[in-house]
């Protein structure tokens, strides 16, 4: 900041005064009210709705309310428990986290290299073929990004995969260790029993010559 004449006519620190702008931040135009607060107008007027149905963040407290965090824990533990059950070929633990009821019908698996798979109980027979087929499967999630609206919830992840086919290979085959990774959404939806999976898109990540 460059120097100039103080108030008295002395040397000071401060600069030229910056003219007001008509219809600033203070002006008859600007947001402030008369008593200096803030007046969102006509502007805001749906936020209360808004606020009401989906919740705020409060900028003082730097994260979620306790709900949200509550929700994103359960959201965080029965991603897990689709996993860990997966990587068990336990079908009571799977068809425990996979959505029932009203909207069973429109339950969407994708496996990599498959097509789309509909309805919770060809959903559930996919898993039983998968589970049969792989005699070890194993994840590690990474990227892992929980996105909450309402009474739906969106995971994004990278599921990096290692399967064992050597396992319960006769002595003459000895099998083959294979990794690979996809690319995963699951959404899960609210319900009176807890979030529970209702879609499933896993996209194989190809991988160039280079890795």
């Amino acid at each position: 900041m460059s120097s100039g004449a103080g108030p008295d006519g002395t040397e000071g620190t401060e600069g030229p005064e910056i003219p007001e702008v008509p219809g600033g931040p203070e002006g008859p135009d600007g947001p402030d009210g008369p008593d200096g607060s803030f007046d969102g107008g006509e502007a805001f007027a749906d936020f209360g709705e808004f606020e009401e149905e989906f919740g705020v963040f409060p900028a003082e407290d730097g994260g979620p309310p306790p709900q949200v965090t509550a929700d994103i824990q359960a959201i965080t533990e029965a991603n897990e428990e689709f996993y860990a059950a997966a990587e068990a070929g336990d079908l009571d633990r799977l068809g425990a986290i996979w959505l029932s009821g009203p909207f069973e019908a429109s339950v969407q698996c994708v496996h990599p290299g498959w097509a789309p798979v509909f309805g919770r109980e060809d959903v559930l027979r996919s898993w039983a073929v998968v589970c049969a087929n792989t005699p070890f499967l194993q994840f590690f999630l990474t990227d892992v990004r929980i996105d909450v609206v309402d009474r739906i919830a969106v995971v994004s992840l990278t599921e990096n995969i290692i399967t064992d086919m050597s396992a319960g290979s006769s002595e003459d085959d000895p099998g083959f260790i294979a990794g690979g990774r996809a690319t995963t959404i699951n959404i899960f939806r609210r319900t009176d029993d807890g979030w529970r999976l209702w879609m499933h898109h896993a996209s194989a990540v190809m991988e160039s010559s280079e890795d």
